[in-house]
C-alpha cells in the first residue's frame, strides 16, 4: 500500500478498569502489522472499577482503519470506542513545554487561530508553558518551536471530545 493512501487516525477506547486492557489493544494492532504512533491512558486510581480511556494515534489506509475499529471494538475489556481523523476539529491536544525563553503571542499563533498558552512556571531551567488547541493547529507550532531550539522538553496528551 502506498504511503500516500495512509492517514493519521485517533481511537479513544473506553476500557474496564482491569489489567490487560492496554495490552489487548496493542496486541490487536501488532497482529495487523500496524504501528501505534502515540498512546495515552487516563483513569482514576482512587475509584477502582471506574472505566478509563486509552487514546492512541496511528497511520493506516481506510481498509486497515475499518479492520482495527472492528477488532478493538470486539475486545472484552473495551466498553466503547470513538474514532476520529487526526485533523478533526473535535480533538484537542495539550502540551506542557519547557522553553528556553519567554514566548510571545506570535510564537503560538496557528494558521487560523491563537492557541491557549499559559505560563505555568518560570525557574532557573527556563519557562514552563501549557499549550492547547486542535492537533492540526498545535503540531505545526510545536514543530516550529522545536526547530528554532526554543523547546527543551515536551509532554503532551490527545483527547477526543
Amino acid at each position: 500500500m502506498s504511503e500516500t493512501n495512509k492517514r493519521h487516525w485517533v481511537l479513544r477506547a473506553h476500557v474496564m478498569d482491569r489489567a490487560g486492557a492496554l495490552t489487548s489493544i496493542a496486541s490487536a494492532f501488532s497482529n495487523e502489522g500496524i504501528s501505534i504512533d502515540t498512546v495515552v491512558g487516563h483513569g482514576i486510581e482512587e475509584q477502582a472499577g471506574v472505566d478509563g480511556s486509552v487514546v492512541l494515534t496511528f497511520w493506516c489506509d481506510e481498509r486497515e482503519r475499518a479492520v482495527m475499529v472492528r477488532k478493538v471494538r470486539r475486545l472484552s475489556k473495551v466498553t466503547g470506542l470513538e474514532e476520529h481523523p487526526y485533523e478533526s476539529q473535535r480533538l484537542r491536544k495539550s502540551a506542557m513545554i519547557m522553553a528556553t525563553r519567554r514566548l510571545a503571542p506570535r510564537d503560538v499563533a496557528g494558521d487560523e487561530s491563537f492557541l491557549t498558552c499559559e505560563l505555568v512556571h518560570k525557574g532557573p531551567g527556563g519557562w514552563t508553558y501549557f499549550l492547547a488547541g486542535s492537533p492540526s493547529e498545535l503540531d505545526p507550532v510545536l514543530h516550529r518551536l522545536e526547530a528554532d531550539g526554543v523547546v527543551v522538553d515536551i509532554v503532551y496528551s490527545l483527547l477526543g471530545l
